[in-house]
């Protein structure tokens, strides 16, 4: 059964959820910056809590519609694994942890919302539980960041780059195990995306090339930024 569907760039809903995305995101970083310390806890446990049964609710949902399968359905694309480590790090953060959802996490779920690719179908839940899941790990980048004041350490891109291969290494061996496209390093995500080129292996050494100057990018970025005065 065919479940992959594409939400056409530039298209309505394309549109719908770029706008929603950022008007959402925007509201908890402003609401965040206004409330006093105890509250943004609060805060930060509620959006942690909802990146939690974001993940838990849709693995739930594809074992309701019998279309859960051990090699399409474990949360463990980039985007998957950045958004549950970001919803620990709402809880308790780590300098790594934040790094890493703010450079390749945040990287990954900007591709995925400008080329979104839902992998169980598109009715209006998954299209939902895909904005949520791929938006919260932007948010909770730029929250710890704005908010609670975290900042990048120099060179930490290395760190952060060795990890995703060591991560690579590992869902290819999943990939192997169970014959699955995990982290498209067995097949091309079937998405109009100028950073595809070539067929496999070669696509994934532009993705490797694309990947470590979108991280450069984010760490020069993050770098740049200046603690808010409160």
């Amino acid at each position: 059964m065919e479940l992959e569907f594409i939400i056409a760039p530039l298209s309505e809903l394309w549109w719908m959820g770029i706008v929603i995305s950022i008007l959402i995101g925007t509201l908890i970083i402003q609401l965040a910056i206004r409330i006093p310390p105890d509250k943004r806890t609060i805060l930060r446990l509620c959006i942690a809590s909802l990146m939690f049964f974001e993940e838990i609710f849709n693995q739930w949902y594809m074992v309701y519609l019998g279309i859960w399968d051990l090699s399409t359905s474990l949360p463990i694309h980039m985007c998957g694994i950045t958004g549950i480590l970001a919803g620990v790090m709402l809880i308790k953060t780590k300098q790594i942890g934040f790094e890493f959802i703010a450079m390749p996490g945040m990287a990954g779920a900007i591709h995925a919302l400008l080329t979104p690719l839902l992998n169980h179908g598109g009715d209006t839940y998954q299209v939902i539980n895909y904005y949520i899941g791929h938006s919260g790990i932007i948010i909770a980048a730029l929250y710890l960041a704005i908010v609670e004041g975290y900042r990048i350490r120099k060179n930490s891109w290395v760190s952060v780059f060795f990890m995703v291969q060591i991560l690579f290494v590992i869902i290819g061996i999943a990939n192997w195990v169970f014959g699955a496209n995990y982290m498209y390093l067995s097949n091309a995500p079937v998405v109009n995306n100028p950073l595809i080129i070539g067929e496999w292996p070669w696509y994934i050494l532009f993705f490797e090339i694309a990947g470590l100057l979108h991280v450069l990018v984010l760490y020069f970025c993050f770098r740049k930024m200046k603690p808010l005065p409160f």
